[in-house]
């Protein structure tokens, strides 16, 4: 500890807009950002090879080597780090010096046989090796229950193991449409990278049986090409011509747009063949919307039995889930709506609570909680120890985030 402050480096491969690993480091500095403001003499560092613009704590840096060259390195009391692609950043935690805790968030990586093209592949290969770099971490909080065992493979120790979900990114700024103020066409919603894993072929296929229907589906495919496989896009963009209506493409689209893409559809549907957590489902609950998806990887938890979940792989399957869901909205447009999911049928206003009650476990506030008491936790473990005044800031934080979910 650098006199009475507490320092703390954050590493990540890239910290960029609509990028889920992204996502856990700046929610991270949120928090952090928050406790300064409340009087914690806490100073921050991050660190990623790959950067826009979106905070003054962020550097730009490139190899180990020159990570090394920093002080902020050598000065920090806490050393954080997002695992899940390969960075050579993350190498740099087996020289962080003696005595100076290591958190180390665990965030899955797509199985090398579902990635084809080659960089990308020889990217996922590396970072399934690099995941034995847990094992240096004196804690592992995994994004998911499905990551859990991630990291137990890696043979990180139960007792240094817990769950630490990420809050959406994507929330409504106001009241949404509810479902039962559905209107015609029913609208689908994928979003995700334009690659195999993520069974945006199936989507394809999905969409051409749907569309051969008059008018009654829309479906609107959401994605970045800066992650995707060019080949899929050149596909995306042929069945598009080839379907001419009903396929809709929104290519890289912000944060606003994403949130009305949200807003207009009925259902997201999600028929990934590998999922370590999948932050658009709880984003999709979060605007009312229902889910559809492949029952592969951490989809059952986070879907948690509100949606329609069908087996990896099996397209037909996944269209008798969509026809199901669109029958629903036909036949009753009022409150009296009923929704066939995992747990079995439930009308409208009982799945809209049970999703709320989902949604707790995954909101901005219990995320905030469990980093705040894991920051003190690290910081008690570090050679100086929790100093008083940053302590004082994480128990009115942790108060004050107590006393608003009482009130929730």
């Amino acid at each position: 500890m650098s006199g009475d402050h507490l320092d703390v480096a954050l590493y990540s491969g890239i910290v960029v807009r609509r990028d889920a690993v992204s996502w856990s480091v700046l929610h991270k500095l949120n928090v952090l950002r928050r406790l300064i403001a409340m009087g914690a003499p806490i100073r921050v560092s991050c660190f990623a090879q790959s950067i826009e613009d979106l905070g003054p704590e962020l550097v730009c840096c490139p190899s180990v080597a020159k990570l090394l060259g920093r002080p902020e390195f050598w000065d920090a009391d806490i050393h954080i780090y997002e695992e899940g692609m390969y960075y050579e950043l993350f190498d740099s935690i087996h020289v962080v010096p003696e005595g100076r805790p290591i958190l180390a968030i665990e965030h899955n990586s797509t199985p090398v046989e579902l990635v084809d093209v080659p960089g990308m592949r020889s990217a996922v290969e590396r970072s399934h090796a690099q995941r034995r770099n847990l094992l240096r971490a004196d804690h592992v909080a995994c994004v998911s229950e499905f990551n859990l065992e991630m990291a137990r493979s890696a043979g990180v120790p139960e007792e240094k193991l817990s769950v630490l979900h990420l809050p959406p990114a994507i929330v409504p700024s106001g009241p949404v449409r509810p479902l039962v103020e559905h209107e015609s066409p029913v609208r689908l919603l994928y979003l995700g990278r334009f690659v195999r894993a993520k069974g945006i072929l199936d989507m394809l296929e999905l969409a051409r049986r749907l569309l051969s229907d008059d008018g009654r589906f829309q479906v609107t495919l959401a994605g970045d090409p800066r992650f995707s496989d060019p080949a899929i896009m050149a596909e995306i963009e042929h069945t598009v011509a080839d379907l001419r209506m009903g396929l809709e493409v929104a290519w890289a689209p912000d944060d606003a747009e994403t949130a009305r893409l949200y807003e207009r559809c009925d259902a997201l549907v999600v028929p990934s063949y590998h999922e370590g957590y999948c932050v658009p489902v709880i984003e999709a609950y979060g605007f009312g919307r229902f889910v559809i998806a492949y029952d592969e990887g951490n989809i059952p938890n986070v879907v948690g039995g509100l949606g329609l979940t069908v087996p990896v792989g099996d397209v037909g399957a996944l269209e008798t889930a969509v026809q199901e869901f669109a029958g629903a909205l036909d036949r009753d447009r009022s409150n009296k709506l009923v929704l066939s999911t995992d747990h079995g049928d439930l009308g409208f206003s009982a799945w809209r609570a049970a999703a709320r009650r989902h949604l707790a476990d995954y909101s901005p506030a219990d995320f905030e909680q469990k980093f705040v008491c894991l920051l003190g936790e690290l910081a008690k473990l570090s050679p100086s120890g929790l100093g008083p005044a940053v302590e004082r800031a994480l128990e009115a934080r942790l108060a004050e985030l107590s006393g608003a979910r009482s009130a929730g």
